[in-house]
């Protein structure tokens, strides 16, 4: 198997992985706040606030001479693989 094949059945492995994992956090968190007890592990439903900066706040509120200020830009090196079917 060529290694864009290989890494494309991975990709499609942890995609699927983690659409089950969504589905059973989602079933946890309807179950409410507290921990679950399995046979190898345990689970803890949490409910906390988290802050955040919103960017479209952030640009109605500053002067658009002072967002390039505060702006970090970094290069990214990514790898993007898609299904030769797509």
């Amino acid at each position: 198997m060529n290694i864009i094949d290989e890494l494309g059945l991975i990709n499609q492995t942890i995609a699927q992985l983690e659409a089950d994992a969504r589905r059973i956090k989602a079933e946890l968190i309807a179950r409410g706040v507290g921990k679950y007890d399995g046979t190898l592990f345990f689970a803890e439903v949490q409910h906390y606030d988290r802050a955040t900066i919103s960017p479209r706040l952030v640009r109605e509120v500053l002067d658009s001479d002072l967002i390039p200020s505060v702006t970090e830009i970094k290069p990214i090196d990514a790898v993007v693989v898609k299904s030769l079917g797509e």
